[in-house]
């Protein structure tokens, strides 16, 4: 009997390994433009200029002209 359990115990759980291996490669493919469109979070450029005030580039994610602040974070 614990054997019959332990048995759908893994069964059970490798499924719902895959449901979150499936569900989190749906997000990673839209979530990321997403933050970039809603909450304004870009990745860093990859090439980065200084225009004598501030450091810019352009986020490689949107292709948005993006600033970086004193924190170092891009928007």
């Amino acid at each position: 009997m614990f054997l019959h359990f332990f048995g759908l115990g893994v069964c059970l759980f490798i499924l719902l390994c895959i449901i979150t291996i499936l569900t989190l490669g749906a997000l990673n493919k839209h979530l990321p433009r997403w933050f970039c469109d809603k909450m304004g979070w870009h990745l860093a450029p990859e090439s980065i200029g200084f225009d004598g005030c501030s450091m810019n580039g352009t986020c490689p994610r949107c292709g948005e002209h993006v600033l970086q602040d004193s924190q170092g974070n891009w928007f």
